[in-house]
């Protein structure tokens, strides 16, 4: 004769097979954990984010540097103490940002933390946004034509949103910047004062308004394979 187990569940019943319940009574299946990947799968990207961010400064630096000698050859009317003044204030930012780098990047020890160190380059963009400013009044010829006025103003926060993945690091620099250049029009009575001050504002907005833009491209991006 068969044998028979007495404690088989009956196939043919209508009931359910399977009782996810009991796994999650009984902590067989990790549920908590599983709920937990999604914030750690943010978490991920916000810090490769962040390290995008503090590895493309030395870019950023670089294009500074191009754009501060290109300033003082096309400009350069200030005189040879205003000239240095605003190149010392220029290069100060730009040093504070290599170091900020070599502390929170590309030591492999005693690293800084990536959210520490991206607000520090965004105060230090912010500082140097201001520096590059005070170009307006201290290096800028007397009576500048407007196509030099913007190029000072919108030249260097172009760079910046092209290079650096980071919005808010974007507009510390280019709001104070393109404030200062267009105070400085307006004030020194530049050719077409009104019109320029005006168009340095719209650039600096249509500059933030582009890295904005391209941040949110990058996001979607690294967005779109988790969903898959």
């Amino acid at each position: 004769m068969a044998l028979t187990d007495l404690n088989a569940p009956d196939l043919n019943s209508s009931g359910p097979a399977f009782d996810p319940t009991t796994f999650r009574d009984n902590g067989a299946v990790p549920y908590a954990a599983l709920d937990r990947l999604p914030a750690l799968h943010g978490e991920a990207r916000g810090n490769m984010q962040l390290s995008q961010f503090l590895a493309c400064s030395p870019l950023a630096c670089l294009a500074l540097m191009l754009a501060g000698a290109a300033t003082l050859i096309c400009a350069g009317g200030g005189g040879l103490k205003a000239d240095f003044a605003w190149a010392l204030l220029v290069l100060i930012g730009i040093v504070a940002m290599t170091r900020n780098y070599i502390r929170g990047f590309a030591r492999s020890l005693r690293r800084v933390p990536l959210q520490e160190a991206a607000s520090d380059l965004r105060v230090l963009l912010l500082y140097t946004g201001a520096a590059w400013g005070a170009g307006a009044f201290l290096v800028m010829p007397g009576l500048p034509v407007p196509a030099l006025a913007f190029a000072f103003a919108a030249g260097p926060g172009l760079a910046c949103a092209l290079v650096l993945p980071d919005e808010i690091g974007v507009i510390a620099f280019v709001g104070p910047a393109a404030m200062a250049t267009a105070t400085a029009a307006m004030l020194g009575d530049w050719p077409f004062d009104i019109w320029v001050a005006g168009t340095i504002l719209a650039a600096g907005a249509a500059i933030a308004c582009l890295s904005m833009l391209q941040c949110a491209m990058r996001a979607r991006r690294h967005l779109l394979p988790s969903l898959h």
